[in-house]
């Protein structure tokens, strides 16, 4: 009998066990389309062999354990692939809006209006005491500085975006955080009794979609729970705790001791959105208000020495300084183009109501020495051909220069031979204004009357109506090379600049442009090659841990056999039974 039960007792243990195993199976079977789902495996093994008879007699089968068939090392490989691609993909998106926002094929493209605004000095040229032409020049230098503007606001409606996703992006990181260490409470409290390798699944896929945002350490623990931490350190869960992060509208810092964590970022959709608000998105502005400011300074450098169809009876500079008793050279005079200044001189003219020339002066400029209540006070204490007929003040920080009406009604002055710069850096006869491209603007002097328009120069002491000598030269300014900046950003790092010399205004800009593209190129290829590397280390996870439904039918029919046999062991018992019974 002993014998006998021996034999039920093993044949019911392993219809139990291939019914388990049947069980492991059925479920690979149902979760085949589950994202993140990994292989289960039912690991069997033989029940300790007992004495009978003077002899060892196994006892049977049974499940040890469900094990989820998976490779660490494939998992970090895939959790790092995920986090550059999530990275490379957000760059290429903002790269290709980057690249419609300088696109050169628009008609309102800088490049386009560029070639609008040298063409309509041209036609000036042709015809210089032309009111039309006049009127012509002034609508295309401000379709030129509204395309600036413009050019300018979109980048920074553009970081702005970037800067929304990043708080937006925050707020779901906290979430899984939370949710990480909340699946290693279950998974701790599982593991006592089995295998909680659903719930690791789980966990599995809330770490990949932690990845997709930053780069990330996981380090697990015997007991089943895991660490995460970012690639440079920071606990970001341990076990069952959360350590969120907080973002201030600039830095990302960690919310246990509001260390700035932003320069630690190098991968996933936050690395890529960082990368593009502090280094792409601010490269591009900085060479676009160095362009700016470039064509703005040589524009105004040539006009301001030049003379239009009149003379001036007052003129406002329109750059003020911080500090009117500082020297104009240096940059306590707060001055936009204090470096521009040098040791030098310019000529200020005098003519009378009639229009005739009534004498010159040369006035000195001392770049290290000489303040604007300087240059003010030397202007108003001038006497020209023997009239002391021009009045200067300080008026908000900027040099205002007139004619004293009440002594010298109609006489009017102009300016010339400027070797210091000091007029185009205070603003003084310019035409443009500001010295960045947000600002880009047309002289209000220039607006108000057409004639101030500079496209002459004084000759034999006397002002030339048709005289097209400096609209000429800012005409040829198109051909002219320039020295511009071009700046590199990195994140964690001062900016840095170097001078480009020996290049036109519209090559510095086809240069930008063509550095955007390849740029975008870089970043496309880098996507490409991670892409490639993302979907290699995806098809070897699933050659180890997805489920094959061949495979898992094979193992079905292997485990009904064994299921079927185990049945036929107690049916073949039983009838042992019978006959001992019928026996007795």
């Amino acid at each position: 009998m002993s014998g006998i039960g021996l034999v039920l007792n093993l044949a019911k243990d392993a219809i139990l066990t291939q019914q388990y195993a049947i069980d492991v199976i059925s479920h690979n079977i149902a979760n085949v389309s589950t994202e993140g789902y990994a292989r289960q495996v039912p690991m069997l093994e033989a029940q300790d062999a007992a004495p009978y008879g003077g002899h060892l007699f196994g006892r049977g089968v049974k499940l040890s354990d469900i094990q989820s068939v998976t490779n660490a090392f494939i998992e970090r490989r895939l959790q790092s692939s995920t986090s550059n691609l999530s990275m490379m993909t957000e760059k290429e998106t903002y790269m290709n809006i980057m690249e419609t926002i300088f696109t050169e094929n628009s008609s309102n493209s800088i490049s386009n209006q560029f070639s609008e605004f040298w063409n309509a000095l041209n036609d000036l040229n042709n015809n210089p005491s032309g009111i039309p032409e006049r009127n012509m020049l002034t609508e295309y230098a401000s379709l030129l500085a509204q395309s600036f503007q413009d050019t300018s606001s979109d980048l920074l409606n553009l970081s702005k975006e970037v800067n929304n996703s990043i708080e937006v992006s925050i707020n779901s990181i906290n979430e899984v955080l939370d949710q990480i260490a909340d699946a290693n409470k279950q998974i701790q409290l599982v593991k006592i009794t089995g295998s909680p390798n659903d719930l690791i699944d789980k966990r599995n896929l809330l770490v990949k979609e932690l990845s997709e945002y930053m780069d990330i350490n996981t380090y697990e623990y015997e007991d089943g729970t895991i660490t995460v931490s970012s690639n440079k350190g920071f606990m970001l869960v341990n076990k069952q705790s959360s350590y969120h992060l907080d973002f201030n509208g600039t830095d990302i810092t960690w919310s246990t001791n509001s260390s700035p964590i932003t320069n630690e970022i190098n991968g996933g959709k936050l690395g890529g959105w960082l990368d593009i608000r502090d280094e792409i998105i601010p490269k591009f502005k900085s060479d676009l208000d160095e362009l700016a400011k470039s064509t703005i300074w040589e524009v105004n450098k040539l006009h301001s020495q030049g003379v239009g169809l009149t003379g001036f009876t007052s003129v406002t500079g329109t750059y003020d300084v911080d500090d009117s008793t500082s020297a104009l050279g240096i940059p306590a005079s707060g001055l936009d183009y204090y470096d521009r200044i040098q040791d030098g001189s310019f000529k200020i003219y005098l003519y009378n109501a009639d229009g005739d020339y009534m004498g010159d002066t040369t006035i000195t400029i001392d770049a290290d020495t000489t303040s604007l209540d300087d240059l003010a006070t030397t202007l108003s204490a001038l006497t020209i051909g023997g009239e002391d007929a021009l009045n200067s003040t300080i008026t908000n920080d900027s040099l205002n220069i007139e004619i004293d009406s009440s002594t010298h009604s109609g006489y009017t002055f102009a300016f010339s031979d400027d070797s210091s710069n000091i007029l185009a850096a205070l603003g003084i006869n310019t035409f443009f204004t500001s010295s960045n491209a947000r600002d880009m603007g047309i002289n209000d002097m220039i607006i108000a009357d057409k004639n101030f328009i500079a496209a002459g120069t004084i000759s034999n002491d006397e002002i030339y109506p048709g005289d097209n000598t400096n609209s000429l030269k800012l005409a040829n300014l198109q051909y002219e090379n320039v020295s511009v900046k071009k700046w590199v950003y990195s994140r964690g790092e001062s900016p840095t600049s170097i001078d480009v010399t020996n290049i036109t205004l519209d090559n510095y800009f086809h240069q930008m442009v063509g550095s955007i593209g390849i740029e975008s190129q870089s970043v496309q290829r880098e996507k490409s090659y991670t892409e490639a590397i993302q979907e290699e280390m995806k098809a070897t996870r699933d050659n180890i841990s997805a489920v094959s439904l061949d495979e898992e039918m094979t193992n079905l029919i292997k485990y009904q056999h064994a299921y079927m046999a185990a049945a036929k062991l107690i049916t073949t018992a039983q009838e042992m039974l019978d006959e001992i019974l019928q026996t007795v």
